[in-house]
């Protein structure tokens, strides 16, 4: 095994513009190979939601519904947070998965302002369909990942995403 080696010169301190600029331009790349993961996973929305007859957004309003519901369903917020929606994008889209019969809304028992989501029978037959398909994904998204480095590249993207949010809000005051 080779030694990894360094292209800076032995006098160069650390912390100095070169490392500053490497260290800028590995975060862009992360930037992108994030944004690169975030389009794929748009794409294979659309062609799975076509397969359904959904479009994109509404095929992972679904998965989202189905990944984070419990027995008595998950607030619509939780939903908007998951996917980083606004709530009122997400309600849009609701309303066309409860007339086809693939949600149901009902209020919270325990606080009547907050709209729960949950699948129906119907929606879970139409994920059923694709199950191994999604499972054959998921494999490939893996590779030779184990359940530690997967935990810990979703512990990195998470703090991540939590970052570029609030770089985000930032952008938004400046505008």
């Amino acid at each position: 095994m080779m030694p990894e080696t360094n292209n800076k010169s032995a006098d160069e301190p650390i912390g100095t513009a070169t490392d500053i600029d490497h260290a800028d331009r590995l975060l862009r790349r992360l930037v992108w190979d994030v944004s690169a993961i975030g389009f794929s996973i748009l794409r294979m929305a659309e062609l799975l939601g076509r397969r359904a007859g959904l479009t994109g957004s509404q095929w992972l309003l679904i998965k989202a519904v189905d990944f984070l519901a419990d027995r008595d369903g998950v607030p619509v917020g939780e939903v908007a947070a998951l996917l980083n929606m606004k709530g009122s994008f997400v309600s849009a889209q609701i309303r066309p998965l409860e007339q086809r019969g693939l949600l149901i809304r009902t209020q919270s028992a325990e606080d009547r302002r907050v709209i729960l989501l949950s699948l129906t029978g119907s929606a879970r037959q139409t994920l059923a369909r694709v199950e191994d398909e999604m499972c054959r994904i998921e494999e490939i998204a893996r590779g030779t990942l184990v359940d530690h480095h997967v935990g810990e590249l979703s512990d990195s993207v998470n703090t991540m995403r939590r970052r570029m949010d609030r770089a985000t809000a930032r952008v938004a005051r400046i505008d």
